[in-house]
């Protein structure tokens, strides 16, 4: 006997819990359909004994990411600072300096003045995408400076710490489409004042799971969704363990490439729409955590926000929970370097690592009392992380169907997101707005 709906919702990240939260404000009978154990999605905390808040995935919050600091004020939940004392440090030029190139710094306003023309609502008509979508933002790079040094710095800067990229794999378009939805590079790239500003005591963990308690039980975990089939008007969700959900309204609230990867659809998707979703492709990041006694760092004067033009580490940043003894220095390998990395075995990784962290932060370094890290390569329901983004000509191609919806079938996810895209802002943002979408045909 199949469970009847007007909305199932497949997926208990930030997404579908908004959605899920808008459509039963308006009185819609909804489920949501969670493939893990857990909601949050590529929100996952890990505590340690000693009661250390670990974030293993998304972690920030900043200004402007308004329905985020709303649903913490809702929830009565907390926010604290990143714990910054001390200055800021960049490797490049095989030396140390508290300022990047200055040629770096220049460039980021010329790319800060491309992605201001960028249409966010219709990619596809942006001026200049017929060419800024098919050249690579590292052979763009290439043209505007002759120091290969501070161009491989800025690609690491921009497609791996903010896309999980190399600078090969993404087109300019591509980088400009997720800057502009951000509103530039000092806000996306900064902690005071910019994204990586404030944390959720708890982690945004705790906020997903208050989020689904007040959904409450129709929520419905390890439902591990296979088929999607339509039959006149209505849509029939079976699961992998012989569940079946009848509903009028489908609202799909995964990456999109776990939806191309694990779902089948019945009759299959338009052409445009499947190879809309086969196109954007998860970012590959590997995010560690080395937790010490102290934040011996500060002693030097240093704030423990670090950036590299050269090694396995990209950028690192105090990570520490506020008013604790420990220090926690959290750290970034993306791309091909992640990929090439967790193929190690995991003591050469650790090894590897340490002896980078001992560079950048002397022998103290050396010895962590605790070293985790969580690769979401292997997730299977995330493939990756931090977001995903389209292969170059990929918006060209497919930029008008990334939130058309499908007949009864809608599309959330903070990949389809026209404000703060490939955030937990983002994340939610899509739910409401197809939540609306949703109510309105529903009237």
């Amino acid at each position: 006997m199949n469970t009847k709906y007007d909305v199932v919702i497949v997926g208990a990240g930030f997404a579908g819990l908004s959605a899920g939260l808008a459509l039963k404000e308006k009185g819609v009978k909804t489920c949501i359909l969670e493939a893990r154990d857990r909601a949050g999605g590529r929100a996952e905390t890990k505590w340690l004994d000693e009661g250390i808040q670990i974030d293993l995935g998304g972690q920030w919050i900043g200004p402007t990411q308004d329905r985020m600091y709303e649903l913490v004020e809702k929830y009565k939940m907390k926010t604290f600072s990143t714990q910054l004392f001390g200055k800021e440090q960049y490797y490049y030029y095989n030396d140390l300096y508290d300022q990047a190139p200055d040629e770096m710094m220049g460039m980021f306003d010329v790319i800060d003045d491309l992605a201001k023309k960028v249409n966010l609502e219709e990619p596809q008509n942006s001026p200049d995408i017929n060419y800024q979508d098919r050249i690579t933002l590292d052979a763009w790079l290439s043209t505007q400076t002759k120091d290969e040094e501070v161009a491989e710095f800025l690609g690491r800067i921009l497609a791996g710490g903010l896309l999980a990229s190399d600078a090969g794999e993404v087109s300019l378009f591509q980088m400009l489409y997720y800057i502009a939805s951000g509103q530039g590079t000092e806000i996306l790239l900064g902690s005071e004042g910019g994204a990586q500003q404030d944390r959720i005591v708890g982690g945004p963990q705790a906020l997903a799971n208050k989020m689904a308690e007040d959904y409450g039980t129709e929520l419905k975990f390890n439902q591990v969704v296979r088929t999607i089939t339509k039959m006149d008007q209505l849509y029939f969700v079976e699961t992998e363990n012989g569940n079946c959900y009848e509903t009028k309204f489908v609202l799909m609230a995964l990456p999109p490439s776990v939806i191309n990867s694990k779902i089948t659809f019945v009759p299959e998707l338009p052409t445009m729409k499947k190879k809309m979703l086969q196109n954007v492709l998860p970012g590959s990041a590997s995010k560690y955590h080395a937790v010490y006694d102290k934040p011996f760092w500060r002693e030097k004067g240093l704030s423990g926000q670090f950036n590299l033009s050269q090694g396995w580490i990209m950028e690192s940043i105090d990570n520490s929970n506020e008013n604790r003894e420990e220090g926690i220095i959290t750290f970034f390998i993306y791309g091909i370097d992640s990929i090439k990395l967790n193929e190690l075995p995991e003591e050469k990784r650790k090894q590897l690592l340490i002896k980078e962290l001992v560079r950048i932060y002397g022998k103290e370094a050396s010895e962590p009392k605790h070293f985790l890290t969580q690769d979401w390569n292997e997730e299977p329901f995330t493939n990756g992380c931090f977001t995903g983004r389209f292969a170059p000509c990929g918006f060209i191609k497919y930029g008008e169907f990334i939130r058309k919806e499908t007949g009864g079938i809608h599309w959330a996810g903070t990949e389809t997101a026209t404000v703060w895209n490939g955030y937990f802002e983002g994340a939610v943002r899509s739910g409401e707005r197809e939540a609306e979408k949703i109510v309105k045909k529903m009237k």
